[in-house]
């Protein structure tokens, strides 16, 4: 069978040889190496925010009441999948909007992404946390809303994305999203809705 790297090359032969491609794979190797290196930097960064936040109180208490919320509302459960949806939304809206942040970086993490917190909480703006997958990193945004977005905040979170030097972003929020949001940068990943209760329930 041939091989798919030899095959991309419009010399390659079957019978051709690493020695026709010197370059080839050093360049490769320094690649992987790259992202090795990438991933293990983000893993310490990771490890150390975790640390560093669980060193404060306000931090860890709503830490641990968000493992506590994530049980609670995939024991919410209505007649339909309808009234699900509605009554787990609900709920989302009544948490403190700094549990509800925390729920989204843990949901993340499960989901496979590290995640690097933030050691000091922003408050209403800002980056709420970073996550980082394939080697690149993403900023989170979370916000509890109970009626429809803001296209200024929207627009203030790819500012604060351009100002972090990151690519893109995930903008996730309890509320309605208007027709005007819709139209935003295509940095900006929006979750709500159900896409938001499947993030949190793991799917």
């Amino acid at each position: 069978m041939s091989d798919p790297f030899l095959a991309d090359s419009p010399d390659a032969s079957p019978d051709a040889s690493p020695d026709a491609f010197p370059d080839a794979f050093p360049a490769l190797a320094r690649g992987m190496d790259r992202k090795m290196l990438s991933g293990w930097m983000a893993r310490g960064r990771a490890w150390f925010s975790r640390i560093q936040s669980r060193k404060k109180r306000g931090h860890r208490r709503r830490q641990d009441a968000a493992e506590r919320r994530a049980v609670t509302i995939s024991e919410i459960v209505g007649q339909d999948a309808q009234e699900t949806f509605a009554r787990r939304i609900a709920y989302l809206r009544k948490l403190d909007p700094l549990v509800f942040e925390e729920m989204v970086l843990d949901a993340f993490q499960k989901k496979g992404w590290i995640v690097q917190r933030n050691t000091h909480y922003t408050g209403d703006g800002g980056i709420d946390g970073r996550i980082f997958r394939d080697g690149n990193w993403c900023g989170i945004q979370c916000k509890r809303y109970k009626g429809a977005i803001q296209t200024s905040h929207v627009q203030k979170f790819a500012e604060d994305l351009r100002n972090e030097k990151l690519n893109q972003g995930f903008f996730v929020h309890t509320g309605r999203t208007p027709g005007s949001v819709q139209r935003r940068p295509e940095t900006i990943k929006l979750i709500s809705g159900q896409k938001l209760i499947q993030l949190l329930e793991g799917e």
